[in-house]
């Protein structure tokens, strides 16, 4: 072996030993996606869902309750006042919640022809006033342009992406799947108005199509619609296309999310009408179907109009959220705990490869008054599969791991000390 060789050999292994430290061995699996910080919301941020509301009596007694539980955000899943009047429906909001609230918004098929800006309408239009709304409380839509229905925020460290109403858009299951690759939240929401058949409980059709619920599923996103008007709540869901259970965890009132497996809900009980249950018979507990239902409340249940709240990072812990239904008469008809993360004795089942989309692309957005929390997880390290994991996990090593300009630096370091040991003779 010629002398020269000697000082290479040795750099190249002394190198890849110092890297493999600093990843772990874990690193150099395919199907992990390895993730050393992400971000949490504020503590005990509280989120009020709603949807198909109308606006009127029974609208403001949906807002009071809001009120009255310390909700700090609304996220209004479509429908809004069912007259085509923008400016009537904010006053509505403001006379209760104030002009400041947070109030976010996915328009619904009757908000349609009021949703564009330059809309035309004398009473204003949905797209402006809502963005303009956020844009008051230093909050900013990765695109100032909402006619195409569909845009995402993050506020106090909550993700949320808006899909738009106009039916089975393969540009919104692209959209959904680009906001979230790489996205380094705890929690993110998937908010968009119409359903599929299987994910409500009365008549509504086939709309939305499945690659946008199994990309929000893909990604741990958490997925809030209404259309439907009435309540129902999923099990923990491994596929959303075939209602799918966890079977690790199948608890109804104990759910699970992260890359691979979430939940779907209906929150359609805003104020403007309540339909009965049409599907998954029987109208209590066990539920007919697939044993997907963990909660349906409808007008075969008694229903009455009223809001599910989510708190996220309860119990001083940033991976743990718990939910309710409350009806203005304050009756809670279902409660459950959330919590963020992998069952390591069991990942989740196989994931497609998200649907790519040409347009929008994620531009972070800044937070009112505070700046995101970085927390380590305490999770252990998550198991997707490759259809997945070729990209997320190269977006998320290079953020979230050891970026590779450090890499880099500590082989030419180890290069320049072997040359300068082998010059001196210390290695001969």
């Amino acid at each position: 072996m010629k002398p020269r060789i000697i000082p290479t050999l040795l750099t190249l292994v002394i190198s890849v030993a110092v890297v493999a430290v600093l990843l772990g061995e874990d690193s150099f699996q395919d199907n992990k996606v390895v993730v050393s910080g992400l971000v949490a919301t504020d503590a005990n941020l509280k989120v009020a869902f709603i949807g198909d509301s109308g606006y009127g009596a029974n609208f403001e007694a949906v807002l009071n309750l809001v009120k009255n539980e310390g909700a700090q955000i609304v996220l209004h899943q479509g429908d809004f006042d069912y007259s085509d009047d923008p400016d009537g429906f904010e006053a509505k909001i403001n006379n209760i919640l104030g002009s400041g609230f947070p109030y976010f918004v996915a328009v619904g098929n009757h908000d349609a022809a009021s949703w564009n800006e330059g809309c035309g309408d004398s009473d204003g239009c949905y797209a402006p006033i809502f963005r303009n709304r956020a844009n008051a409380q230093g909050i900013t839509t990765d695109d100032p342009d909402l006619n195409d229905q569909k845009y995402s925020i993050t506020y106090r460290g909550l993700k949320i992406v808006f899909a738009g109403e106009n039916g089975n858009n393969s540009e919104f299951a692209g959209f959904v799947a680009n906001q979230l690759l790489g996205d380094s939240h705890i929690w993110k929401i998937c908010s968009w108005h119409k359903n599929q058949a299987a994910m409500q409980v009365g008549g509504k059709t086939d709309e939305m199509g499945w690659d946008i619920y199994d990309n929000c599923r893909a990604y741990g996103a958490i997925i809030a619609t209404g259309h439907e008007h009435s309540y129902s709540r999923t099990k923990t869901l491994t596929s959303m296309a075939t209602q799918t259970v966890d079977s690790t965890c199948a608890n109804p009132q104990s759910l699970c999310v992260e890359a691979g497996r979430t939940f779907a809900f209906v929150s359609g009980l805003g104020g403007h009408s309540i339909r009965p249950q049409l599907r998954c018979l029987p109208t209590s507990y066990p539920y007919g179907c697939n044993g997907e239902w963990a909660s349906i409340y409808t007008s075969n249940q008694g229903a009455a109009y009223g809001a599910l709240f989510i708190t996220f990072y309860v119990d001083g812990d940033p991976y743990k959220a718990r939910g309710y239904f409350k009806n203005i008469s304050g009756t809670v008809v279902d409660s459950f705990d959330i919590k963020y993360g992998p069952n390591p004795a069991s990942p989740p089942a196989p994931t497609p490869a998200p649907v790519p989309s040409p347009n929008k692309e994620t531009v972070p957005s800044p937070e009112p008054g505070a700046e995101e929390t970085s927390v380590s997880p305490s999770p252990p390290d998550s198991e997707v599969t490759p259809a997945v994991s070729a990209s997320l996990g190269a977006e998320i090593f290079a953020k979230e791991k050891i970026p590779a300009y450090l890499t880099l630096l500590v082989l030419l370091v180890t290069m320049v000390v072997i040359g300068w040991l082998w010059r001196i003779g210390r290695l001969r």
